[in-house]
């Protein structure tokens, strides 16, 4: 969430970003070659003028299944909203059916609070649940949780049906607006298929070992440090630390992971560019990193996109292919020249 004006905020959370992890991010910086995005299409506009005000920070496509047309999930930390964003042909709109016409109030599950939602996800596509990461309740101090909500309720104000509280197993922020920012799941089936390690066991990861986490896990990420954690989330609200990945960049705005190419991207906002970085699982036998997410290749942004404050990334399906090419989407939370939603293309296949 920016409360300062863009340009200064941008350049204080920089600094006290590499303040607090100087070492590691010119480490890792230094592993990174970005190269050219890997698609000429121009980057257009895909929501009408002024629809939000500002603040939308998380994007995730749920591509049509079944009788359920496509949807791009949005969040908004103030106020506190989800939006189901449909296509109407020229933009996304907000859908009007079943209460989400003017998007859907968050709560903690108490019926309390503003949540200050900055990413979102789903694990199984059909399912009716949606999962938040969150920095804080409203302007207060740091609560970095994970909350899950019922989407197919037909009020216009949701009570999260879960709270993961991840505050105490994170690294300490000082400031309130560095925290969890971005969040992804990434099924048990790829993990498994690819010698996945569990860094609190250090073995290979099993999903048995967490009866109660469901059929993957949620990687999150926490935008201080641009380190990414991935987590076992139980239906009981406790939870299980399995892995620690650098991102590539100082700071992380959103993560989206690529279920048809097994590709975890990583993105950061103005603040680094708009770079995004692509990982994988190592799967090299003999390699040091064999069993963990390691950052195969970096782009830039788009040379069609000015270097705008995006926060929200997301991806559609192979299934959604035209000429080899699929749709890739930015949430631009300052909501610059009075759109918020942006459409590129990326290539198909796999990319690197």
């Amino acid at each position: 969430m920016k409360r300062k004006t863009p340009s200064s905020w941008g350049i204080t959370k920089f600094f006290f970003a590499c303040g607090i992890s100087v070492l590691s991010a010119k480490l890792v910086a230094a592993a990174v070659t970005y190269n050219v995005w890997p698609s000429s299409t121009t980057v257009v506009t895909a929501d009408g003028s002024n629809q939000f005000g500002g603040n939308l920070s998380g994007l995730f496509y749920n591509p049509a299944t079944g009788t359920q047309q496509a949807v791009l999930w949005g969040v908004q930390n103030s106020p506190s909203k989800v939006y189901n964003l449909v296509w109407n042909g020229s933009n996304f709109v907000k859908n009007t059916a079943n209460g989400w016409s003017s998007g859907k109030t968050l709560r903690y599950q108490n019926g309390t609070g503003a949540p200050d939602a900055e990413g979102v996800t789903k694990a199984e596509l059909t399912s009716t649940t949606i999962y938040v990461s969150t920095e804080r309740d409203g302007s207060g101090s740091n609560r970095f949780s994970v909350l899950s909500y019922d989407i197919s309720s037909s009020a216009t104000t949701l009570n999260a049906t879960r709270e993961w509280n991840l505050t105490s197993n994170l690294p300490t922020v000082s400031s309130t607006n560095l925290g969890l920012e971005a969040i992804a799941w990434v099924p048990d089936s790829y993990l498994q298929a690819n010698g996945f390690i569990d860094e609190s066991t250090n073995q290979p990861y099993n999903p048995a070992n967490y009866p109660l986490h469901g059929t993957g896990l949620f990687f999150v990420g926490l935008e201080a440090n641009g380190q990414i954690y991935a987590y076992a989330l139980n239906s009981d609200s406790t939870y299980r630390r399995i892995a620690t990945i650098a991102s590539g960049n100082t700071q992380i705005m959103d993560l989206s992971f690529d279920r048809d190419n097994g590709t975890l991207w990583a993105y950061c906002d103005n603040n680094c560019n708009n770079r995004s970085t692509l990982l994988s699982i190592d799967t090299t036998v003999g390699s040091p990193t064999k069993g963990k997410f390691i950052i195969n290749k970096g782009y830039e942004r788009p040379s069609s996109m000015p270097n705008i404050n995006n926060e929200g990334i997301a991806i559609a399906p192979n299934s959604e292919c035209a000429s080899n090419l699929k749709q890739f989407f930015w949430a631009d939370d300052s909501e610059t020249n009075g759109h918020a939603l942006r459409r590129g293309t990326i290539p198909c296949g796999r990319l690197f």
